[in-house]
Protein backbone atom coordinates (compact mmCIF):
# COMPACT_ATOMS: atom_id res chain seq x y z
CA UNK A 1 0.00 0.00 0.00
CA UNK A 2 1.41 3.36 -1.02
CA UNK A 3 1.73 6.12 1.59
CA UNK A 4 3.01 9.66 1.65
CA UNK A 5 6.58 9.88 3.02
CA UNK A 6 5.73 13.13 4.82
CA UNK A 7 2.25 12.78 6.31
CA UNK A 8 1.40 9.11 5.83
CA UNK A 9 -1.79 9.79 3.83
CA UNK A 10 -3.22 6.72 2.17
CA UNK A 11 -6.80 7.58 1.17
CA UNK A 12 -8.39 10.12 -1.17
CA UNK A 13 -5.14 11.51 -2.57
CA UNK A 14 -2.86 10.96 -5.53
CA UNK A 15 0.76 10.00 -5.04
CA UNK A 16 3.79 11.34 -6.87
CA UNK A 17 7.19 9.65 -6.87
CA UNK A 18 10.28 11.75 -6.36
CA UNK A 19 11.81 13.01 -9.63
CA UNK A 20 14.71 11.08 -11.11
CA UNK A 21 16.68 14.26 -11.85
CA UNK A 22 19.01 14.87 -8.90
CA UNK A 23 18.45 18.64 -8.69
CA UNK A 24 14.63 18.30 -8.72
CA UNK A 25 14.80 15.45 -6.16
CA UNK A 26 16.91 17.65 -3.89
CA UNK A 27 14.36 20.49 -4.16
CA UNK A 28 11.58 18.13 -3.06
CA UNK A 29 13.69 16.84 -0.15
CA UNK A 30 14.62 20.35 1.02
CA UNK A 31 11.00 21.50 0.79
CA UNK A 32 9.78 18.65 2.95
CA UNK A 33 12.40 19.53 5.59
CA UNK A 34 14.61 16.46 5.22
CA UNK A 35 18.29 16.50 6.11
CA UNK A 36 20.73 17.11 3.27
CA UNK A 37 22.01 13.54 3.56
CA UNK A 38 18.55 11.97 3.18
CA UNK A 39 17.90 10.26 -0.14
CA UNK A 40 14.45 9.07 -1.16
CA UNK A 41 14.07 5.42 -2.13
CA UNK A 42 12.68 4.26 -5.47
CA UNK A 43 9.25 3.91 -3.84
CA UNK A 44 9.30 7.22 -1.94
CA UNK A 45 6.42 9.51 -2.82
CA UNK A 46 4.46 12.55 -1.68
CA UNK A 47 0.70 12.95 -1.79
CA UNK A 48 -1.25 15.60 -3.67
CA UNK A 49 -1.91 17.48 -0.41
CA UNK A 50 1.62 18.94 -0.61
CA UNK A 51 1.20 20.61 -4.03
CA UNK A 52 -0.51 23.90 -4.82
CA UNK A 53 -3.18 23.88 -7.56
CA UNK A 54 -0.82 25.60 -10.03
CA UNK A 55 1.50 22.56 -9.85
CA UNK A 56 -1.01 20.48 -11.83
CA UNK A 57 -1.70 20.49 -15.54
CA UNK A 58 -5.05 22.09 -16.34
CA UNK A 59 -7.97 19.79 -15.54
CA UNK A 60 -5.69 16.90 -14.65
CA UNK A 61 -4.05 15.18 -11.69
CA UNK A 62 -0.77 15.18 -13.64
CA UNK A 63 2.04 17.36 -12.26
CA UNK A 64 3.90 19.90 -14.40
CA UNK A 65 7.48 18.73 -15.02
CA UNK A 66 8.88 21.54 -12.84
CA UNK A 67 6.31 21.24 -10.01
CA UNK A 68 7.65 21.33 -6.47
CA UNK A 69 5.79 20.45 -3.28
CA UNK A 70 5.50 23.44 -0.94
CA UNK A 71 2.55 22.69 1.35
CA UNK A 72 3.86 21.11 4.53
CA UNK A 73 2.53 21.44 8.07
CA UNK A 74 5.63 21.52 10.22
CA UNK A 75 4.96 21.03 13.90
CA UNK A 76 7.50 22.20 16.43
CA UNK A 77 7.89 21.94 20.18
CA UNK A 78 6.08 24.73 22.03
CA UNK A 79 9.31 26.33 23.27
CA UNK A 80 10.56 26.60 19.67
CA UNK A 81 7.36 28.34 18.62
CA UNK A 82 7.76 30.87 21.41
CA UNK A 83 11.32 31.60 20.31
CA UNK A 84 10.20 32.10 16.73
CA UNK A 85 7.36 34.46 17.73
CA UNK A 86 9.76 36.40 19.92
CA UNK A 87 12.03 36.86 16.92
CA UNK A 88 9.11 38.06 14.79
CA UNK A 89 8.01 40.45 17.55
CA UNK A 90 11.50 41.86 18.04
CA UNK A 91 11.81 42.54 14.31
CA UNK A 92 8.56 44.48 14.44
CA UNK A 93 9.75 46.55 17.38
CA UNK A 94 7.31 44.89 19.78
CA UNK A 95 8.06 43.56 23.22
CA UNK A 96 9.56 40.07 23.46
CA UNK A 97 7.84 39.36 26.76
CA UNK A 98 5.77 36.18 26.83
CA UNK A 99 2.12 36.63 25.97
CA UNK A 100 -0.78 35.81 28.30
CA UNK A 101 -1.41 32.05 28.08
CA UNK A 102 -5.17 32.62 28.13
CA UNK A 103 -4.89 34.02 24.60
CA UNK A 104 -4.85 30.72 22.76
CA UNK A 105 -6.12 32.40 19.60
CA UNK A 106 -2.90 34.44 19.41
CA UNK A 107 -0.92 31.26 19.77
CA UNK A 108 -2.90 29.78 16.87
CA UNK A 109 -2.25 32.91 14.83
CA UNK A 110 1.45 32.67 15.59
CA UNK A 111 1.48 29.01 14.57
CA UNK A 112 -0.24 29.87 11.29
CA UNK A 113 2.11 32.80 10.78
CA UNK A 114 5.08 30.54 11.37
CA UNK A 115 3.70 27.90 8.99
CA UNK A 116 3.13 30.57 6.33
CA UNK A 117 6.61 31.97 6.86
CA UNK A 118 8.09 28.47 6.58
CA UNK A 119 6.12 27.88 3.39
CA UNK A 120 7.52 31.06 1.84
CA UNK A 121 11.03 30.16 2.99
CA UNK A 122 10.67 26.81 1.26
CA UNK A 123 9.37 28.45 -1.90
CA UNK A 124 12.32 30.84 -1.83
CA UNK A 125 14.78 27.99 -1.33
CA UNK A 126 13.13 26.11 -4.16
CA UNK A 127 13.30 29.18 -6.42
CA UNK A 128 16.98 29.70 -5.56
CA UNK A 129 17.74 26.08 -6.47
CA UNK A 130 15.84 26.53 -9.72
CA UNK A 131 17.82 29.72 -10.50
CA UNK A 132 21.03 27.81 -9.85
CA UNK A 133 19.88 25.07 -12.24
CA UNK A 134 18.93 27.65 -14.90
CA UNK A 135 22.32 29.37 -14.58
CA UNK A 136 24.05 26.01 -14.99
CA UNK A 137 21.97 25.25 -18.10
CA UNK A 138 22.63 28.74 -19.48
CA UNK A 139 26.38 28.32 -19.02
CA UNK A 140 26.26 24.96 -20.81
CA UNK A 141 24.22 26.37 -23.71
CA UNK A 142 26.56 29.39 -23.97
CA UNK A 143 29.53 27.03 -24.16
CA UNK A 144 27.82 25.04 -26.93
CA UNK A 145 26.96 28.24 -28.83
CA UNK A 146 30.60 29.36 -28.67
CA UNK A 147 31.71 26.00 -30.08
CA UNK A 148 29.26 26.31 -32.96
CA UNK A 149 30.42 29.86 -33.68
CA UNK A 150 34.01 28.60 -33.91
CA UNK A 151 32.92 25.84 -36.30
CA UNK A 152 31.11 28.38 -38.50
CA UNK A 153 34.22 30.57 -38.68
CA UNK A 154 36.39 27.57 -39.65
CA UNK A 155 33.93 26.51 -42.36
CA UNK A 156 33.64 30.04 -43.74
CA UNK A 157 37.43 30.28 -43.91
CA UNK A 158 37.64 26.93 -45.69
CA UNK A 159 35.03 28.00 -48.25
CA UNK A 160 36.89 31.27 -48.93
CA UNK A 161 40.17 29.39 -49.37
CA UNK A 162 38.55 26.90 -51.74
CA UNK A 163 37.04 29.72 -53.82
CA UNK A 164 40.45 31.43 -54.06
CA UNK A 165 42.13 28.18 -55.13
CA UNK A 166 39.46 27.57 -57.71
CA UNK A 167 38.33 24.33 -56.11
CA UNK A 168 34.79 25.61 -56.19
CA UNK A 169 33.38 28.34 -58.42
CA UNK A 170 33.09 31.78 -56.86
CA UNK A 171 29.43 31.98 -57.81
CA UNK A 172 27.21 29.13 -58.74
CA UNK A 173 25.07 29.45 -61.80
CA UNK A 174 21.84 27.61 -61.63
CA UNK A 175 20.33 26.55 -64.88
CA UNK A 176 16.63 26.43 -65.33
CA UNK A 177 15.39 23.78 -67.71
CA UNK A 178 13.69 25.08 -70.81
CA UNK A 179 10.36 23.63 -71.62
CA UNK A 180 8.95 23.42 -75.10
CA UNK A 181 5.25 24.06 -75.26
CA UNK A 182 3.45 22.87 -78.32
CA UNK A 183 0.04 24.25 -78.99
Amino acid sequence: MQTCDFCGNIDGVSFYKFPLQEERRRIWSVNMGRDVGWTPSETSSLCSAHFTPDCFESGSARLHPDASPTLFNFTQPKNQIVKDTEIVSSHQGASTEPKDSSRSTCCDCNKRLHATERSYQLKLASANLQIKEYKKNLAEESRKAAQWQKRVIVLQSAIRAMKQNGSIPATRKTSTPTTNHTD
